[in-house]
């Protein structure tokens, strides 16, 4: 799946309160990549200064565009629907009839990614574990709400504006998941057939690749397209109703799902 464009150009610094540009007087480049996990990568490097590394995050398809600003002479935008940064670049090749082309290699990397793979890595539902005495069915449903409990307290003791997936399920909260070998049982038929073990469970959900596919998600859901990502995901999205904030909408869909089945 790798893919990858590096753009000769320069950038601004772009003043969010004054909404106004100051050219970095600098070569720069700007490079982008679409990896084996399915994450998008944009980095800047300022060329200039042995090529420090000054612009790094992840992108979404999807929540991601970049075009070129009108009336301005080489000047590219990047903006994104789920928050309010924006960059701005310059073309700083010799061949301006280039700065189009690599426009759209930009924007083909950007549509390529596909947002099924981080999703349905993020899709570990609810269930859980503890009675030893019950039938397993029985068994799991308890677990289930112990688990889906455990969400509600995450959401309502860190409710807020900007909340992120990693706010939600932290690195205490995940860790408190992942040494109890009874949640693992509940949620092991929910994992890849290649990994059902527990040490591997505990080790995918500690690592800084969940984290990442759980800030993925979040774009997602910050996005415009909040609303058939969590359809995607088989839940309700009318949830987006009562509650504009896609996270927080995600979260109360899960466990809605779980009170409309019993």
């Amino acid at each position: 799946m790798l893919q990858e464009v590096t753009i000769p150009c320069g950038r601004y610094d772009y003043n969010q309160e004054t909404k106004k540009v100051i050219i970095v007087k600098a070569k720069g480049l700007l490079n982008l990549y679409l990896n084996d996990e399915n994450e998008l990568w944009l980095k800047w490097y300022n060329v200039d200064l042995d090529s420090k590394l000054e612009i790094e995050r992840i992108l979404i398809k999807g929540c991601t565009f970049f075009e070129k600003v009108k009336g301005q002479n080489r000047v590219y935008l990047l903006r994104f629907t789920d928050d309010d940064q924006k960059y701005f670049f310059w073309m700083q090749t010799d061949d301006q009839t280039q700065d189009e082309n690599y426009c759209k290699q930009f924007n083909d990397i950007i549509n390529s990614q596909v947002l099924d793979d981080p999703i349905q890595i993020q899709q570990q539902p609810p269930v859980q574990s503890q009675p030893h005495t019950q039938p397993p069915q029985q068994q799991m449903d308890q677990q289930q709400q112990q688990l889906l409990q455990l969400l509600q307290q995450q959401l309502t003791q860190r409710v807020g504006p900007g909340l992120s997936l990693t706010d939600i399920l932290s690195s205490e909260f995940l860790t408190q998941i992942a040494k109890d070998e009874e949640y693992f049982q509940a949620l092991k038929d929910y994992l890849p057939p290649d990994q059902q073990s527990f040490e591997q469970f505990k080790e995918n959900l500690l690592s800084p690749q969940f984290k990442q596919a759980l800030d993925q998600l979040t774009h997602a859901l910050k996005g415009r397209e909040r609303s058939s990502v969590i359809q995607q995901l088989d839940l309700d999205y009318r949830v987006l109703e009562q509650e504009f904030d896609g996270v927080i909408a995600f979260i109360k869909a899960i466990i809605r799902k779980d009170q409309n089945k019993n």
